[in-house]
């Protein structure tokens, strides 16, 4: 290491889920580079054992979200606590503010690194004018996805792209406890394995939960499909109502998973089904085939990034139609299907 380079770098991005699955690219790129420097990041509570899983900081720091009400759960509020003595006590060379928001700006307050890199405080002269054209020619603006921005943000360091997907992997533990509730619920290894999430983040839009409910029941009549109704903590009881209305002992309900869990169970799906939310994000990191149902006017920075998946859009979730959704599913599970005969003579 040179003496230009950093060596207690901190890594501001406190954010959810998805937007924390695309910052993997940067942080992985990031890790690689700097091989040798002390890498810690200050994430939300919801986030943390997503980057604990994904592998790319040696220290992930827990911050509960104001806007989100994290910061007032019990356990988020005494990590929180923990947190801010430790960027208090510890001297960082770096600080980086990967997610532009109060919470990551407070964070970089509270370490008082020896130099900082901020998030673009706004578009420059080329930027602002061609903003200025593209309105006067009713062009659609511009966009920079979420995770090339992240990777922009390590450019004074020299940082280079070293992947353009974000990658997640089950940890060995979380997959045995998976496969031991799929077991309990008579699922057999190998059988057409299809997820609902039903949910999002709280003030989004979503699309109506009886609408799942029925591609679901259709998956299962028409693929013998088996349903695993995700929901997260927000959402207390909802997969559990949405699994009543699905045909008996073809449906189970996983209620707030710890992250770890979530991956292990989200990389088990032949596909998803979801709300353009988090657990979409996660499900295509981890390579399963995602449908997703989004009110985000396309292409958006905030999409997807994988090889498998579909976006269906509409500005309202309710006008979302419920035949296209099946159909994009339908499509993805026969795509599946036919990689894994693929897959299988060429073991053979």
């Amino acid at each position: 290491m040179t003496n230009s380079e950093p060596e207690n770098i901190l890594v501001a991005h406190v954010a959810g889920l998805g937007l924390t699955t695309l910052a993997l690219p940067a942080l992985r790129s990031l890790r690689k580079h700097l091989p040798r420097a002390r890498i810690t990041v200050a994430a939300s509570a919801a986030a943390a054992d997503l980057l604990r899983s994904g592998g790319c900081a040696d220290e992930v720091l827990a911050v509960g979200r104001l806007r989100m009400r994290e910061a007032f759960w019990p356990r988020a509020f005494y990590r929180s606590a923990r947190t801010v003595g430790e960027l208090r006590r510890a001297s960082y060379d770096l600080g980086v503010e990967l997610a532009a928001n109060a919470e990551s700006s407070l964070v970089l307050q509270l370490a008082r690194p020896d130099r900082r890199l901020g998030a673009p405080s706004g578009p420059g002269l080329r930027q602002t004018l061609g903003l200025i054209a593209g309105r006067l020619l009713k062009l659609p603006p511009p966009f920079a996805h979420a995770a090339h921005d992240y990777l922009r943000r390590f450019d004074p360091l020299g940082v280079r792209p070293l992947e353009v997907e974000p990658r997640l992997a089950p940890e060995r533990e979380a997959a045995e406890r998976i496969e031991n509730l799929l077991r309990k619920h008579g699922v057999e290894f190998g059988e057409l394995l299809v997820g609902i999430h039903p949910g999002a983040g709280p003030g989004k839009q979503r699309w109506p939960a009886e609408r799942f409910a029925s591609v679901a029941a259709r998956l299962i009549h028409n693929y013998q499909a088996r349903v695993i109704v995700f929901a997260g903590p927000y959402e207390r009881g909802l997969a559990r109502r949405l699994v009543g209305e699905l045909p008996a002992r073809r449906a189970l309900a996983v209620e707030a998973p710890k992250v770890p869990d979530l991956i292990a169970a989200l990389s088990r799906l032949t596909v998803l089904v979801a709300n353009h939310s988090g657990p979409a994000h996660v499900a295509a990191a981890v390579g399963t085939p995602v449908v997703a149902a989004s009110t985000l006017a396309g292409p958006s920075a905030q999409d997807l990034l994988s090889k498998h998946h579909v976006h269906i859009r509409r500005r309202h979730a309710s006008a979302i139609p419920e035949e296209e959704v099946y159909e994009a599913a339908c499509r993805l599970l026969q795509r599946s299907r036919a990689e894994v005969l693929m897959n299988s003579r060429f073991e053979l």
